[in-house]
C-alpha cells in the first residue's frame, strides 16, 4: 500500500489538473511558451550552500555538476539527464534528486542543460551529447542516469556510443523511461485512466516534435526498437500507475533477450517520475539506486 504522502502527492497532481499540460498539440504548445518564459530551474540556495556547483559551456549548452563540498575529487561520475517530454526545462523537483544523489553517493553529477524540442530536434540533441558524452565517459567510470524522457535519452546515447565505437558506461539507470517515442503500445490506453501525470492523447505529439526529420521508429529517437546487445548493467524503476509502465515492462523483456543484465524495480501504485518527490518510496528508490550504482548486478532479478 502506498504511503500516506504518497496517496497525498497522487491527489494533489490529480487536483493540480497536471496531466492537461500535455494533453494535445495546442496543450503542448502553450505549456512549452509558458516553459520558455520561465527558463530553466537553477539549482537553488541550499543546493549550493551544502554542495560545490560548477557551472560551464559546452556546445552553447548550459552544464552543472553537483558534488559533495569536501575531501577529494569524487571518484564516482553520474550524467543526469533530464525529463520533461523532450520539451520542458528542467526543475526544482529535478535538483532535488540530483543533490540527494551527489550527498548519498558521494559522487559528482553532471547535468547538461541539452536542446529542447520544439526548436530542436534529437538530431541537435545528440549534436550535443554525444561528443559531451566521449568527453566525460574517457576521464573514468561513468553512470548515465535519466528520467522519464531522459531516461530515452540515456538509454540512446548509450546505444550511440556503442556503434560509435565509444566507451560504454558502467551503468544505465532508467526512472519512469519512455522508451518508445511512437506510444503507439495499445496498453497506454488501459493504463490512461490511473495516470494523473501523462496523457495517452498527446503523448505521439511529443515524439513527433521531438523526432523531426527522423522516423519516430529510428532507435535513436525510440531506443526500444534498436539493438540492446552490449549495453551495461541497466536499472529500471517504474510505477503501476505510471502509463508508461507497459514500455517499462517490454524494455526489460527486450534486454533480457538481449543479455543485458537487468536490475527490475516497480513499485505498486506509484506515480510517473515518483523518485523526484518528497515521499518515502522515493527514499527507498534512491537507496536501491545507490546500491545498483555501488555494486551493479550480474543478472536480471525482481
Amino acid at each position: 500500500m502506498p504511503s500516506i504522502r504518497a496517496r497525498l502527492l497522487a491527489a494533489a497532481v490529480a487536483a493540480l489538473r497536471v496531466q492537461k499540460m500535455f494533453d494535445g498539440p495546442e496543450r503542448i504548445r502553450r505549456s512549452v511558451a509558458g516553459d520558455r518564459r520561465k527558463g530553466p530551474a537553477a539549482p537553488s540556495a541550499k543546493v549550493r550552500e551544502r554542495f560545490s556547483v560548477r557551472e560551464e559551456e559546452f556546445s552553447s549548452c548550459r552544464v552543472y555538476t553537483v558534488a559533495p563540498r569536501d575531501g577529494d575529487s569524487p571518484a564516482r561520475r553520474v550524467l543526469y539527464l533530464h525529463g520533461g517530454g523532450w520539451t520542458m526545462s528542467i526543475t526544482e523537483p529535478h535538483w532535488g534528486l540530483i543533490a540527494k544523489l551527489a550527498r548519498r553517493l558521494d559522487c559528482a553529477v553532471t547535468v547538461p542543460l541539452f536542446p529542447l524540442a520544439p526548436e530542436h530536434t534529437a538530431r541537435d540533441t545528440f549534436a550535443m551529447l554525444l561528443p559531451f558524452y566521449a568527453d566525460l565517459a574517457a576521464q573514468g567510470e561513468l553512470t548515465v542516469m535519466g528520467d522519464s524522457s531522459g531516461g530515452n535519452l540515456a538509454l540512446s546515447l548509450a546505444m550511440q556510443a556503442r556503434s560509435a565505437g565509444m566507451p560504454q558506461p558502467a551503468r544505465i539507470v532508467l526512472l519512469s523511461p519512455a522508451p518508445d517515442a511512437t506510444f503507439s503500445n495499445p496498453e497506454l490506453a488501459r493504463l490512461d485512466h490511473r495516470d494523473p501525470i501523462l496523457p495517452a492523447r498527446g503523448l505521439p505529439e511529443l515524439g513527433r516534435v521531438y523526432a523531426g526529420d527522423l522516423d519516430v521508429r529510428d532507435p535513436v529517437v525510440s531506443p526500444l526498437f534498436g539493438m540492446l546487445t552490449g549495453l551495461p548493467p541497466t536499472a529500471i524503476f517504474t510505477g503501476t500507475r505510471d502509463i508508461l509502465n507497459a514500455d517499462a515492462h517490454r524494455l526489460r523483456e527486450k534486454a533480457t533477450r538481449a543479455g543485458v543484465p537487468v536490475a527490475w524495480h516497480e513499485y505498486p501504485d506509484m506515480l510517473h517520475v515518483w523518485p523526484l518527490f518528497p515521499i518515502p518510496e522515493a527514499t527507498h528508490a534512491l537507496e536501491q539506486i545507490a546500491a545498483f550504482i555501488t555494486t551493479a548486478p550480474t543478472t536480471s532479478h525482481s
